[in-house]
């Protein structure tokens, strides 16, 4: 690896620069010759390259994510290989991770913070709707242009890397801060682990650190599995809590608890406040934590309590004193519609609550785009400015008329039947069968196949892999045949015509047929007027001899017992 900067690979990427490395593959900097444009090359490491499984895995999954297209997307452009270098062509991204990002500021503004976790969970909804799960969402993976855009990178490489049978996983599992407890548990994540991760990674950008952080790996792993996660406002006070109910239903462990998909949280993220309360305080907390850490800053925010505290009684006594003015005026507050399209019905009817109004459901409509169950339009409008207690009319989605049966390949069976009965399919029998491609003990295939297009409420049958098909056991010699001594033997000879009507040599065959079956005895070149070889024939029941010259019938012999 060392000497690939300054090659062309396959006399059309010109590798420039190394711009990062990771778990599975070094990235590098380099130019299109061909179209003339920057792009980023990723090449495998050694240790992965020499794995055919892992290899072929690879480009399924590369081709797989190069159908995606979209703004929050890195582009994959093409994969190849080169003598020892395999890699994978991407859209090149002017500008940092944010993992650089974190390191170099620390905590972000919460409104930056939220403006990057949706367009990650937009790019999410995209990928997970043409049935890719990313599987390794993390700070690394998030990539920020120079104009601020996201853009998430590496989709399917996890996928191949955490593939059963791939020699080296730790490059998947190693950075163990970001994994959901499927993953932790040994398990294949299906899209709500890319939830879990997204809200991992949120979490860090809110208060500068990972959830579950410190110790070993298997420790933090541990964690993930059985631990409660802190709220984001335990480490940074001022934020508000609709933020930290947020955080907490991504980083549920149950998957019935958690956002159920990335479109939901897209829509919690975008209601929620983008100022946080207490702003003075809130400040003196991030300039804490830059200067002297986490626990500088508690220490800080504990120096400032008694101030506020002071404060909050003077506020409060005014407040007293003005009840009855403003009782009057309180009932006429205008209320701020909030956006539940793409909610659940039960997580729309709490927020409506929590806003002030009322919420009704005026009817049913089937959608493409919404699952069943969640809100497909509004009334009012979504920033609407309402009288309180206006009531909120809200129509749900039926769910799809045509559904696409979900890539479920590579899962535990449990996985596969959660993420197909979340896609609003039934699950039924499970099956088996070999697979050269997927190892024993997991999804093979489904029926109706992975991609067909079915009526909700579907039944897909899985097909769980046996490994590869064994091969057929060599079975004892077959008996000799049994000779008697019954029959007598002929002579069987013939001579071509010397008028065949062809010039050159002719094909002659000469076949048997008698109780034992039909054989052929004899097949030769020969010309006109030659003799065929004399032919032994044993005759122990009714036989008959046929000549053939290019096919045809020439001659036919009968011979007796």
């Amino acid at each position: 690896m060392l000497t690939i900067v300054g090659q062309v690979l396959n006399e059309r990427y010109e590798v420039l620069e190394k711009i990062g490395e990771g778990g599975m593959a070094i990235a590098y900097r380099g130019r299109d010759r061909v179209l003339g444009r920057a792009v980023a090359i990723k090449i495998m490491r050694p240790e992965l390259a020499t794995d055919a499984g892992f290899l072929a895995r690879f480009r399924r999954e590369a081709r797989a994510a190069a159908g995606i297209v979209h703004e929050h997307i890195a582009a994959v452009y093409d994969t190849g290989s080169d003598g020892p270098y395999h890699y994978i062509v991407m859209e090149y991204v002017a500008g940092e991770s944010l993992r650089d990002r974190l390191r170099r500021e620390g905590p972000m503004p919460l409104g930056e913070a939220l403006r990057i976790a949706e367009q990650t969970a937009e790019a999410l909804e995209a990928a997970h709707a043409a049935g890719v799960t990313h599987r390794d969402i993390k700070p690394h993976n998030i990539l920020l242009g120079r104009a601020g855009q996201v853009k998430v990178t590496d989709f399917g490489i996890a996928r191949a890397a955490s593939a059963p049978g791939t020699g080296d996983t730790s490059a998947v599992i190693g950075t163990a801060n970001y994994v959901s407890p499927e993953q932790a548990r040994g398990e294949t994540a299906g899209p709500q682990g890319d939830i879990y991760s997204l809200g991992a990674t949120l979490f860090e950008m809110l208060a500068g650190k990972p959830p579950f952080n410190g110790g070993d790996r298997l420790a933090v792993l541990h964690k993930h599995v059985y631990d409660r996660a802190p709220r984001p406002s335990e480490l940074r006070p001022g934020l508000p809590p609709e933020l930290d109910s947020v955080v907490a239903h991504c980083l549920e462990k149950d998957l019935s608890q958690r956002f159920a998909s990335a479109r939901e949280l897209r829509s919690y993220l975008a209601a929620c406040p983008r100022e946080e309360e207490m702003k003075v305080g809130a400040a003196r907390w991030a300039r804490a934590r830059l200067k002297g850490g986490p626990v500088a800053a508690a220490l800080q925010w504990t120096r400032q309590r008694a101030l506020w505290v002071g404060v909050a009684l003077v506020v409060l006594a005014g407040a007293v004193g003005g009840i009855g003015f403003y009782a009057t005026r309180d009932r006429n507050d205008k209320a701020k519609v909030p956006d539940v399209i793409g909610m659940s019905a039960p997580a729309a009817r709490e927020m409506i609550g929590t806003a002030g109004l009322g919420y009704r459901e005026v009817g049913t409509r089937p959608s493409n785009d919404v699952v069943k169950g969640g809100v497909l339009s509004q009334e009012p409008r979504a920033g609407s400015s309402v009288a309180r207690d206006t009531v909120v009319k809200v129509v749900l989605s039926d769910g799809a008329s045509h559904i696409v049966v979900p890539d479920v390949t590579q899962m535990s069976v449990a996985q596969a039947q959660r993420n197909l009965e979340a896609a609003g399919l039934t699950s039924g029998v499970v099956k088996e069968g070999y697979s050269s491609t997927v190892p024993a003990g997991y999804v093979a295939s489904t029926l109706p196949a992975v991609g067909a297009r079915v009526v909700p409420e579907t039944t897909v049958d899985i097909v769980l892999s046996l490994g590869p098909e064994p091969p057929i056991p060599l079975g004892p010699p077959a008996p000799p045949a049994r000779h008697t001594d019954s029959g007598r033997d002929e002579t069987l000879t013939f001579a071509l015509p010397t008028d065949l009507g062809k010039e050159g040599p002719v094909t002659v065959t000469i076949e048997l047929s008698d109780d034992s079956g039909r054989k052929k005895i004899y097949e030769g070149r020969h010309r006109a007027g030659e003799r065929v070889p004399s032919q032994k024939i044993h005759v122990s029941s009714a036989t008959t001899a046929r000549i053939y010259v290019e096919g045809k019938l020439q001659a036919e012999r009968q011979y007796l017992p």
